[in-house]
């Protein structure tokens, strides 16, 4: 069985802000891709070249799987506490003074 809704394309969310929905493809283009990581294509582009995020080519255009982007984006959030973690470990033992 399968149940389908229809939903409006925004709604009013619990905190009274409206929250719009929009379909998300699995895949994304460099451009997509950009601006949901919000930096720009040049940068990303950078990142595919070095392999650090897994892409696809299809027809020429490189396409990066919604999932691909989002584990990278994952790794930077890691990477970043763990950077924070350590500066505060160092400031904690002086090493900044």
């Amino acid at each position: 069985m399968t149940l389908t809704a229809t939903l409006p394309r925004s709604f009013p969310a619990t905190t009274g802000q409206e929250v719009d929905l929009y379909p998300v493809s699995s895949e994304l283009t460099v451009a997509q891709a950009a601006n949901h990581l919000q930096t720009s294509e040049k940068h990303l582009n950078h990142l595919l070249d070095a392999e650090q995020i897994v892409f696809r080519l299809e027809n020429g255009v490189r396409l990066i799987a919604l999932n691909n982007l989002l584990e990278y984006e994952q790794m930077r959030k890691r990477r970043g506490a763990w950077l924070d973690e350590m500066a505060r470990e160092n400031q904690e033992m002086g090493f900044y003074d």
